[in-house]
């Protein structure tokens, strides 16, 4: 039997001093173990740097690249021009659209109001609400400090605007933590700020002050937290690539890259709330388009130099080349018809239309180069002109167009087959500093592109009896055959896949394109007349093409545009709200400058060469493969315009290459003599 203890028997005391040391234990490990837990949780800053003044003129790029341990990159800061309230709504969003499709364009001016209890709220924030609504883009701003537990804070220097903490505000417009203070105590006030908060945004000082906050940032930052620095305050309209320095949770150094822009030292500046919530371990929500940002490769500034410095000045010489271009050739054409008469003005002709298409692979070139612009001008005119003339001394007319388009069709899928490096560096391609495209095709690339291997297929699927005997023109249909048809078919198909996958052209639009002309031509190349049931299917085939890009995307993780905003749409209104856009955007584009009087002239000239076809095309004999060429260019021009963002301008490419190939047909040497 046993015998409960006394309160006085030793055993009781003994047992009762043990429990009370390892209460006093237990009390002690618990803070040890809580601190350790919160050392171990990864936190964010968000730092926004000013360029330099009189102090410190260093370019922000250069000031970055003085700290080994930062990865280096450039911000797209916008979608289209840039405005610094815009910017910080944008990566509060974590997405972004063109400004073209909000009302009003422009945001409204934000300001930072603190409360008594050191919160803040963004003044006009209801505006800014208001205005996104309008965008047809799902786009909430905000999200970025929502989705933070406990929201955001912001520390900033005393008697500065604090645009900057619009990124630290929730979908309320609430700003969770104010810390306004002195340049020196900035750092202090960040490091206090992250003990109740895992994102803290912070306007850094000017000049050697910001940089002095930056490197105690940097000195402060814990193993697994996530240190991110972009210029700001930047005073221009025009889109910008703004210098970005990061120090990810990994501690990877190199240059930044992300899935949303696929170049290496080049990233959006919605992709830095979705490496910041990946970071923090949060869900990151749907409307959020950006993508988490990563560094590789090794750091190289040069290389930002160089990409930022070509991509400036590709915009700017885009015209003056293309002047440069017709003012040579109407030149040449009058030089050579003051010497040889008709002869001479049929070979500036013929010469005219080959350079216009021997441009494509030049500008390849050039944007490898990246020269001086009056040397890039030149070595386009005249190198295209020279492979002209040797084009048309040594290819029997008129199969000329098959040799710049072939050489151009190679070079460019070559070259999206590789990241499509040189593209994006020549004067067609889509400029990162705009926002809208990063990588693959631009629209002007994809309708001209398309009416070349078009008119290459009808080309190469001549005959030649079709010029040395009157078969075509009594109606024998020579040359069409199902082969015939079965091979442009085919072809269309890989064209489409280069246009469209999300891995190389990623353009959802050119696959409509490409479905267009490639079914009318196709179509045209049967033996037999089309049957109701044909054109039909031939209507589709766009549609399909589009549903077959879809499954090849999704079966390659091409996670494109198209697959992020029509895949992945969360709703019939996210949807809707991609077909609106595009359709707002193709309108904006239309009554802009002398858009207006640039498409009347191609829908003229379209109707001119459609109704008088027999006569403008006679030198062809009525070619099956060459008449079903043209008509399927002109087809994948239209379509192209009412399925593109960027509507009228493809139109007006697609007929000014078909202009051009006219111009070479109706340089016939055999109507020299008048025959």
């Amino acid at each position: 039997m046993s015998v409960p203890l006394s309160a006085g028997h030793p055993a009781a005391r003994l047992f009762a001093v043990l429990a009370f040391l390892l209460a006093l234990a237990c009390l002690a490990i618990a803070p040890a173990a809580d601190a350790a837990a919160d050392a171990r949780t990864p936190r964010a800053v968000l730092a926004f740097l000013p360029a330099g003044g009189a102090d410190n003129p260093a370019p922000v790029l250069e000031r970055l690249t003085a700290r080994p341990r930062l990865a280096l990159g450039l911000a797209s800061a916008t979608q289209g021009r840039y405005t610094p309230q815009q910017a910080v709504l944008d990566i509060s969003a974590g997405s972004r659209t063109s400004p073209n499709v909000y009302t009003p364009r422009n945001p409204p001016d934000l300001q930072l109001v603190v409360g008594g209890d050191d919160s803040g709220f963004i003044f006009n924030w209801g505006k800014a609400l208001e205005r996104a609504r309008s965008a047809l883009a799902q786009i909430q701003p905000g999200l970025l400090a929502t989705k933070v537990p406990n929201g955001a804070a912001y520390a900033g220097v005393r008697g500065r605007r604090h645009l900057e903490a619009v990124a630290a505000a929730d979908v309320e417009g609430n700003v969770a933590a104010v810390s306004l203070g002195t340049a020196a105590t900035l750092g202090a006030r960040v490091q206090r700020l992250l003990l109740d908060h895992r994102l803290v945004v912070t306007g850094l000082p000017t000049a050697d002050k910001g940089d002095a906050a930056l490197d105690r940032l940097m000195r402060d930052r814990r193993p697994g937290d996530v240190l991110i620095v972009l210029q700001t305050q930047v005073r221009s309209f025009v889109p910008q690539l703004l210098p970005v320095g990061a120090i990810l949770g990994d501690g990877s150094r190199g240059l930044l890259i992300s899935p949303t822009t696929r170049l290496k030292g080049i990233v959006a500046a919605i992709d830095i709330p979705v490496t910041i919530l990946r970071t923090l371990g949060l869900t990151v929500p749907s409307r959020v388009k950006g993508q988490p940002m990563r560094a590789e490769g090794a750091r190289n500034p040069e290389a930002l130099e160089s990409i930022a410095a070509r991509l400036t000045a590709v915009g700017g010489r885009r015209i003056p080349m293309l002047l440069a271009l017709l003012f040579s050739w109407a030149s040449l054409t009058l030089a050579l018809g003051l010497f040889a008469d008709r002869r001479g003005i049929h070979a500036g002709m013929r010469i005219g239309g080959l350079a216009v298409l021997w441009v494509l692979p030049l500008l390849l070139l050039t944007g490898w180069l990246a020269p001086q612009r009056s040397v890039e001008i030149a070595i386009i005119v005249a190198g295209s002109f020279a492979l002209a003339a040797l084009t048309d001394r040594f290819v029997r007319w008129p199969r000329g167009p098959l040799v710049p388009a072939t050489v151009a069709i190679a070079a460019y899928g070559t070259d999206l087959i590789f990241g499509s490096e040189y593209i994006v560096r020549s004067l067609l391609g889509p400029n990162p500093r705009s926002g809208g495209r990063f990588y693959g095709l631009g629209n002007e690339l994809e309708s001209t592109l398309v009416v070349l291997l078009l008119i290459a297929l009808g080309a190469a699927l001549m005959r030649r009896a079709d010029f040395e005997s009157h078969a075509a023109r009594f109606g024998m249909g020579a040359g069409k055959s199902r082969r015939n048809a079965t091979i442009v078919a085919v072809c269309g198909v890989g064209a489409a896949i280069f246009v469209g996958a999300g891995q190389l052209g990623a353009d959802v639009g050119g696959v409509m394109t490409v479905g267009a002309g490639i079914a009318v031509m196709a179509v045209l190349m049967l033996p037999d007349s089309p049957s109701r049931r044909t054109i039909v299917l031939a209507m589709l085939v766009p549609f399909a093409a589009v549903v077959a890009l879809a499954l090849l995307d999704l079966a390659t993780g091409g996670n494109g545009h198209f697959t992020r905003t029509v895949l992945r749409a969360d709703s019939a209104t996210a949807l809707w709200d991609v077909v609106a856009r595009r359709y707002t955007l193709a309108f904006n584009v239309l009554r802009t400058g002398a858009m207006p009087f640039i498409t009347a002239v191609a829908l003229l000239s379209t109707a001119y060469a459609v109704r008088y076809r027999d006569r403008i095309y006679a030198p062809l004999r009525g070619s099956p493969a060459w008449s079903a060429a043209l008509a399927g260019g002109l087809a994948s021009a239209l379509v192209g315009a009412l399925f593109n963002d960027s509507g009228p301008i493809l139109l007006v490419f697609g007929v000014f290459v078909l202009a051009c190939v006219t111009a070479y047909v109706r340089g016939d040497p055999a109507r020299n003599t008048g025959t």
